[in-house]
């Protein structure tokens, strides 16, 4: 989420594998154009290997490249001060209500992700309380603050060194 648009985007997935999160990633990336300065995160897993005192994590192996990969830093979220992410909370709230309530009825994830990003789209003409403008009219002004996106995307498949048995078969 960037600060002042409040531009939102949203996808379903099967799972919540480290996968799925970098796919996430790399299609927000897509749809905004371009790559924040700086995500917060609350300390998931997908990320975090060990939070450790203060603000110090140690993150994934794979997580750093993918970050690496984009240039952007990363923030977590201290564990138990729920004031850091109350905006993202209300975000997620806010979409859960708006976008899938009633339930969406989907043919399969493609086209649930479809009508979840047009909803997304659909949302850029709303007025947020004591703004003067619309989220997509907000959403231009940010939009030249992004990151360029790199030549190639991440590629966010997991890799796994497999040996084959006397039997042809995958130990």
């Amino acid at each position: 989420r960037l600060s002042y648009s409040r531009k939102i985007f949203m996808m379903a997935f099967p799972t919540q594998k480290q996968e799925s999160f970098f796919e996430g990633h790399v299609e927000a990336f897509k749809h905004f154009g371009g790559v924040p300065h700086r995500i917060s995160y609350d300390n998931l897993k997908t990320a975090v290997q060990e939070v450790l005192r203060g603000k110090k994590r140690k993150e994934q192996r794979q997580f750093i490249a993918f970050r690496s990969h984009y240039l952007y830093e990363s923030h977590f979220c201290t564990p138990g001060a729920g004031h850091e992410k109350g905006r993202v909370e209300d975000g997620v709230g806010y979409a859960r209500r708006n976008f899938m309530t009633p339930l969406l009825k989907a043919a399969d994830f493609d086209d649930l992700n479809e009508q979840l990003r047009q909803a997304c789209l659909r949302d850029d003409g709303r007025h947020v309380d004591r703004q003067p403008q619309s989220i997509g009219e907000a959403w231009q002004e940010e939009k030249p603050l992004l990151r360029a996106l790199p030549s190639a995307p991440f590629d966010y498949c997991r890799e796994v060194t497999a040996r084959l048995n006397g039997y042809s078969q995958v130990e």
